[in-house]
């Protein structure tokens, strides 16, 4: 009721004096029914309804007015000029009149036209400040010296709008890189009108942004934002700031509870998840982009997420994920070539090649795709159509060198058109003279040449460049042999066995046939040495556990070596200081109470003493030292023998080393490789009456030169 009340009291500005009482109250009604309609969102039945009451009182000007302004709403320019013109005509000296005809011109883009308009409202009306207002944004662009003197006469004549005013002349002060003035007068508006100040508060935080006060920005924006809390997209921004200026924990908080608000928010996804990202914490990063409002219909957000589960092993869901968005994106040659790369991770590769020639019929030029498709094909061993992509690569640029190199090896690793070959591999190394592993394949070529000397050269230059590839040393140890050079054969296969070469350790097995247990022994030593050998400090968070007199022991510490012998064990209390410590150096063992339930204390030390000294002495490198070694082959084990250790072996490592005076025995295992080095993860120790284990996920090691 009060609704209706306040539209009939509106509604007798619709009527005219010309018109009877039936057609003033027909068109009372008609007005009614339209504002109820354009309410309800029925704008096409409103200006319908605005046009019948027209038609009843066609001397209204309210009524034109509002029949203009609603055909404006709809975007139905010609019926809002109409109207407009209409209403001109009927009440000529309102500067309504020409506002509303400013307007529609503004909206067909009729600049010029628009801007005579505003003139001309304001003569009718000096105190009309929307007219101003609009204008000045008009001109401004163009000609802001004039939009400035607009506005300051303006002023002059009406100190009343002063808030308003201000802040347009802030804004020009702005735009002309005036920021010191801009703040100025954004103060001043802000303390004349606190009531309406969220806009000039904005533009206060956007200059002192552009003028690199972010601080100051975030303040002003937090002020706007106090009282338009769900201003998501300010929220958002105030977040940003926060991360570009350094403080990624502020960031991550207002981003955090942003998300609370509002779980879906497309922003605070995005940028959590990106942080998530850089910690390495791919399973959070997919689980922030999950809920992002925009993850339906973005099919880059789909990729995105399909990367992450793949990082977080989600190989499966990463599979589904790309594949979902490939049946609602088929056109997006982006999609289906992740896709493809997910299938040649999964070992389908003839799903990835069929998928990647999709790629190229839609992009034909996209070199990405041809190089995965030619790489696909190759490992197919369908050499033929690798090459033909391979040299459409080189076709379209010369100095592809990835793709000289990897055709000519692939052309020589199966012993095909050497001579060919060797110029591919010859031309990516005129591009990149020191890539090593260009200089691998071309030991490679001349070694499937006969070219044995070369080949060695080549190859040396490379391992000494590229000292963890298992490939490179089975290419060495094959040149080796060829040249009559058995020893650093052996060497270079048992090398490429502790990388992991797969028939490494069979091809220097056939090697050792016919040597002596004292040749193969210091053959071992020096291997040994080598990849064991040499650690100067490795340390890292690591867990003492195991039983002491068959009672359960477990303690997190810093675990830390130092050659020769220094073993230390510590847990860290606040500020860094040394909770508890137990350590063994030249001056002997020590150790701060230990209590174990039922054990005494001494024999907790006696168990512990005798733990760091094996673990010492495995790390220490004293094992492998020169001196006389000599292979001993059993039923159970292979074992190097030395006068004051023996050493088991397995896999080309030293899987336990035993001091000859009956110490302690150390069983190594779960090896970190640190280049070509192996650092156990695992160090198992077992004396009379205690067994005790110190496991380091995540050593960090140091090696001597």
């Amino acid at each position: 009721m009060n609704l209706l009340l306040a539209l009939l009291l509106a509604a007798p500005a619709a009527a005219s004096s010309s018109g009877g009482s039936g057609s003033t109250a027909g068109a009372q009604r008609e007005y009614l029914r339209g504002t109820l309609l354009e309410r309800r969102g029925a704008y096409a039945e409103a200006l319908a309804a605005y046009e019948k009451a027209l038609a009843l009182d066609p001397e209204s000007a309210f009524l034109a007015g509002e029949a203009a302004d609603l055909a404006l709403e709809v975007e139905d320019w010609a019926r809002a000029e109409k109207w407009a013109r209409r209403r001109l005509e009927l009440a000529p000296t309102d500067g309504k009149s020409m506002m509303i005809l400013a307007r529609v011109f503004w909206s067909r883009g009729q600049e010029e036209e628009a801007i005579a308009a505003f003139e001309a409202a304001l003569k009718l009306d000096g105190a009309a400040i929307d007219a101003i207002m609009a204008l000045t944004e008009l001109i401004a662009p163009k000609d802001p010296k004039r939009a400035r003197a607009l506005l300051e006469r303006f002023l002059a004549a009406n100190p009343d709008h002063a808030a308003r005013v201000l802040h347009e002349l802030a804004k020009l002060d702005a735009q002309e890189s005036r920021y010191k003035s801009a703040i100025e007068r954004l103060r001043r508006s802000i303390s004349l009108d606190e009531a309406e100040s969220d806009p000039v508060r904005l533009t206060l935080g956007q200059v002192y942004e552009i003028s690199r006060d972010t601080e100051a920005a975030i303040n002003e924006y937090r002020k706007v934002l106090s009282s338009i809390p769900d201003d998501y997209g300010l929220w958002a921004h105030i977040a940003e700031l926060e991360a570009a200026r350094g403080d990624e924990a502020a960031a991550r908080a207002e981003f955090l509870r942003l998300k609370e608000k509002r779980p879906d928010d497309p922003v605070a996804a995005a940028w959590l998840a990106s942080d998530a990202e850089r910690a390495g914490d791919f399973r959070a990063a997919a689980g922030f982009l999950k809920d992002s409002a925009e993850l339906k219909d973005d099919p880059t957000l789909h990729l995105r997420l399909g990367y992450y589960e793949l990082q977080s092993g989600g190989v499966k869901e990463a599979m589904r994920i790309l594949k979902e968005a490939r049946a609602r994106w088929p056109k997006d040659d982006r999609i289906a070539y992740y896709l493809a790369l997910g299938h040649d991770d999964l070992g389908e590769r003839a799903q990835a090649a069929a998928l990647l020639r999709e790629v190229l019929a839609l992009k034909p030029d996209d070199r990405d795709a041809r190089w995965q498709l030619a790489t696909i094909l190759e490992k197919m061993d369908k050499i033929a159509e690798a090459e033909t992509e391979f040299r459409a690569l080189i076709a379209s640029k010369s100095d592809d060198a990835p793709a000289l190199n990897y055709l000519g090896y692939a052309l020589a690793d199966r012993g095909l058109k050497l001579t060919e070959a060797e110029s591919l591999i010859r031309g990516a190394l005129a591009f990149e003279p020191g890539n090593a592993a260009y200089r691998d394949s071309l030991g490679w070529v001349l070694f499937k040449q006969g070219n044995f000397a070369p080949a060695v050269i080549e190859l040396e230059a490379a391992a000494r460049a590229i000292a963890d590839d298992e490939a490179l040393w089975d290419h060495l140890a094959h040149a080796y042999q060829a040249v009559g050079e058995i020893e650093p054969a052996w060497l270079a296969w048992r090398l490429a066995q502790t990388l992991g070469g797969a028939k490494a350790g069979e091809r220097a097995e056939a090697l050792q046939k016919g040597m002596s247990s004292e040749a193969l022994g210091e053959l071992w030593r020096r291997h040994l040495e080598a990849v064991q050998g040499g650690v100067k400090k490795t340390s890292g968070l690591c867990e003492l556990k195991g039983r002491i007199a068959g009672h359960d022991v477990s303690r997190q510490a810093l675990f830390t070596f130092r050659a020769p012998r220094e073993v230390s064990f510590e847990l860290l209390g606040p500020m860094f200081s040394t909770a508890w410590r137990a350590r063994l150096d030249e001056r002997g063992f020590s150790m701060d109470p230990f209590p174990v339930d039922g054990v005494d204390q001494a024999r907790v030390e006696e168990a512990a003493q005798g733990a760091f000294a094996g673990i010492a002495a495995a790390l220490s490198g004293e094992a492998f030292a020169p001196g006389p070694a000599r292979m001993d082959k059993g039923w159970s084990r292979t074992s190097l023998m030395r006068p004051d250790w023996r050493i088991d072996l397995g896999e080309g490592l030293a899987r336990s080393i035993t001091p000859a005076n009956n110490g302690v025995t150390v069983s190594l295992s779960d090896f970190l490789r640190a280049r070509a080095r192996q650092v156990p993860r695992l160090m198992e120790t077992k004396g009379r009456f205690w067994q005790l284990a110190i496991s380091c996920p995540e050593p960090k090691a140091e090696f001597q030169p």
